[in-house]
């Protein structure tokens, strides 16, 4: 477990020194202080007000952005070692393996985890101080949520990067994948699947096992209990599965996909560790 800690710790450090975080800390930091200057917390859009209106609006951009943002900057932890040499030197230390990677896996995790997290605190408080309600529990569920994405394509990239022999191979396939998940989020898609009559069952699965969707019902389910938004769907996810399973789900599935794809890659790592 020290070995585990102090591996994190100088993953973070490390990804603090790179310039790509640097951007990535000043883009957070930007984005939310925007959102206030530009008087979203004060606007009416489809009655939603307050931090309401910003976490709405988080929602569609954590979608797009985070995923491919996660898969670019994680995807080349490991390959990029093969491919400057640090990787033999890496494990010649006196190292257990299971430390080496898991410690460098959760110091990726943290490091583009912290900021959304921070960035939601100030938020509420900011709220506070401009006399607006804070909704604490839709925020916690949020962040739950944001985590498990982060964890789910977290876990997929370092997957890739152990099983890649270069880093553009790496980064092709994880925009291959990004672009997949993205194309099975089409709210139309699946309204349009469904007045086919195509078998609900099916629908469903392919919704709820694509990590992507199942965060954006589960985000949208905090402000619209109905899922309006989701079109026809929407009347057999509430009846089939309801609200609160669906929220159990958008924490759970993206966890243990992510968790389960790292240990792929754990075993492969272990295995092609000299190869």
């Amino acid at each position: 477990m020290k070995q585990l800690l102090k591996l994190c710790n100088l993953e973070i450090k490390e990804t603090f020194r790179a310039r790509w975080y640097q951007f990535y800390l000043l883009t957070v930091a930007l984005m939310m202080s925007l959102f206030f200057y530009f008087g979203l917390a004060e606007s009416r859009i489809l009655g939603f007000t307050g931090l309401g209106r910003i976490l709405l609006t988080l929602i569609q951009a954590s979608i797009i952005v985070l995923p491919i943002f996660t898969m670019m900057t994680t995807v080349r932890t490991l390959v990029s070692d093969k491919e400057t040499g640090v990787w033999e030197y890496n494990l010649s230390l006196p190292l257990k393996l299971s430390s080496f990677y898991w410690g460098r896996a959760l110091g990726k995790f943290l490091a583009l985890y912290l900021p959304l997290l921070l960035g939601m605190i100030a938020a509420g408080l900011l709220s506070i101080a401009k006399g607006y309600a804070v909704p604490w529990n839709i925020i916690t569920l949020y962040t739950l949520f944001i985590g498990a994405n982060l964890i789910c394509f977290t876990g997929m990239a370092l997957l890739l990067s152990v099983f890649s022999r270069s880093q553009e191979m790496a980064i092709g396939l994880g925009f291959i994948l990004w672009l997949l998940f993205e194309a099975m989020i089409d709210a139309l898609l699946l309204g349009l699947m469904l007045k086919q009559r195509i078998i609900a069952e099916l629908i469903l699965g392919m919704a709820f096992l694509n990590p992507l969707q199942s965060f954006r019902m589960g985000a949208i389910g905090l402000f619209d209990p109905e899922l309006t938004v989701l079109g026809p769907i929407s009347y057999t996810i509430i009846e089939k599965v309801g609200l609160n399973n669906l929220l159990v789900w958008t924490v759970l599935w993206p966890c243990l996909l992510g968790l389960g794809l790292a240990y792929v890659g754990y075993l492969g790592f272990k295995k092609r560790d000299l190869l």
